[in-house]
């Protein structure tokens, strides 16, 4: 018997599979982040049409469509600055412009400009997040330095975009509400760009990157 049961190969390992409060952690972010881009598409007087007024609806929802969906396939961080600060900074950059209405449409000119800056966000945004690859994120987190793209003229690209696309929004639909969320975007930004930069400032290889690209949000300006 015994030289029988030395014959019988011993039966295989059961991978067994953890889930972790790291993992729930991550997977609680990931879908903060994906409802925080939809919340741009809830409100119902965004309809897409044919006028240049439904086009600049479109390419709003698309945008924001696409952030929402690609918050799902990010790396872990390396590290992460959680706190109010960070918090209260990253959610009024991003949720402030979801805020805006498309009250009172634009015409002429100024509607055919508003459609084009949310086109060239659109663009700069998702050209950005190709180059980032699976190291997108909200909270200032160093998921790895990236050099290549539009990152080797500006250092946020993405929220240079977003800004664009915002702006392009507000010119579509111009009215007091959304001007003044525009507005009150604008130092959430700064203080977000602040924060990130102050933490990835640890890592040798972002100062490095700093000392090679000089502006932040506009080539030649800041």
């Amino acid at each position: 018997m015994d030289a029988i049961a030395a014959r019988i190969p011993a039966p295989a390992a059961v991978p067994q599979s953890y889930v972790t409060v790291a993992g729930l952690r991550r997977a609680l972010g990931d879908c903060v982040l994906a409802a925080s881009f939809m919340l741009a598409m809830l409100p119902a007087g965004r309809e897409i049409n044919f006028t240049l007024a439904g086009v600049a609806n479109a390419v709003w929802l698309t945008g924001a469509a696409i952030m929402a969906v690609m918050s799902f396939a990010r790396f872990a961080p390396r590290s992460v600055s959680v706190n109010l600060r960070t918090l209260a900074a990253s959610g009024g950059m991003l949720i402030l412009p979801c805020l805006m209405r498309p009250i009172a449409p634009s015409t002429g000119a100024l509607a055919t400009a508003g459609l084009l800056f949310e086109l060239l966000g659109i663009v700069i945004t998702q050209v950005a997040r190709v180059y980032m690859g699976r190291s997108f994120g909200i909270l200032p987190a160093n998921r790895g330095i990236v050099s290549k793209g539009p990152f080797r003229w500006i250092r946020h690209p993405i929220y240079f975009g977003w800004l664009i696309l915002s702006i392009g929004y507000a010119m579509s639909f111009v009215s007091e509400r959304n001007v003044l969320l525009i507005a009150a975007t604008l130092p959430f930004m700064v203080c977000r760009i602040n924060q990130e930069e102050a933490h990835l400032s640890a890592d040798p290889d972002y100062r490095r990157y700093i000392s090679m690209v000089p502006y932040r949000l506009l080539p030649g300006v800041v």
